[in-house]
């Protein structure tokens, strides 16, 4: 079943502006007491004021993506799920909630296969948080500059040889694990997916609303933005299929 976890903390990213004569923690601490008296869509007025009004953080959409879900809501459940999975990917209850949500759409795509390298690199991305690889890094950066002192230093090849290797090892991880904490800073910027909001949409072969129909989507499927005309948006979904839909009828993660 759904989980019900209520984060009481928020890290507010950009502003901590008044909201008519309160500060955000005080908004967001209300949010939560609603949420937990079962006045979901008043918890999900207040989150969204904090982010009318400059507030960002994981807690924050992670909250408002369950009001939404409790409120029947679903493609806007899936849109702050996904917002929140790019601030803060490692956490496991919302990941658990984002995957019960997509049990709950109409249309079931199956994902096109993969070079399985890049699944790899995708699970080894999502498997620790921006502070773990960080720390991995400056661990890998010291102990590759403790090798090379000792490198500097030994008198023995046997040691000499084993202090290489180490410099060796830990530079490649150091490196690893820099380019790794790159990639997860540019999937976090990155604004080149979007929710379908529409509860049915019709997609297009051409950026045109008189173009032949190319398929149908239903709200809370998961895009990809390719291209854009006007107030057309090209996108593919997860099988491979390409379409033009209205920019109206979506929203970017």
């Amino acid at each position: 079943m759904m989980k019900r976890r209520i984060l009481l903390s928020l890290t507010l990213l950009l502003l901590l502006v008044p909201l008519r004569g309160q500060n955000p923690q005080q908004v967001f601490d209300r949010a939560n007491q609603l949420y937990q008296q079962n006045q979901f869509a008043q918890a999900q007025g207040e989150y969204e004021k904090l982010l009318q009004n400059g507030c960002e953080g994981a807690e924050l959409e992670y909250n408002l993506g369950n009001a939404c879900y409790k409120s029947g809501q679903l493609a806007k459940a899936i849109l702050h799920y996904e917002r929140a999975r790019k601030l803060n990917p490692g956490d496991e209850d919302l990941r658990h909630n984002l995957r019960l949500a997509a049990l709950m759409i109409t249309d079931k795509i199956e994902v096109a296969p993969r070079f399985f390298l890049w699944q790899l690199w995708d699970r080894g991305k999502a498997a620790c948080s921006m502070d773990a690889i960080t720390w991995l890094s400056y661990g890998c950066f010291a102990a590759c500059l403790g090798a090379i002192a000792l490198l500097l230093h030994a008198r023995t090849y046997a040691l000499r040889r084993f202090a290489f290797i180490t410099a060796l090892a830990c530079g490649a991880g150091c490196l690893l694990f820099f380019a790794t904490f790159l990639a997860k800073r540019a999937d976090t910027l990155r604004r080149d997916s979007a929710i379908v909001m529409n509860d049915i949409v019709t997609l297009k072969n051409a950026p045109d609303a008189q173009s032949s129909d190319a398929f149908v989507l239903h709200g809370g499927v998961k895009v990809q933005l390719l291209d854009q005309v006007g107030q057309w948006l090209k996108i593919r979904i997860a099988d491979g299929n390409v379409g033009w839909i209205e920019q109206k009828a979506v929203e970017v993660i």
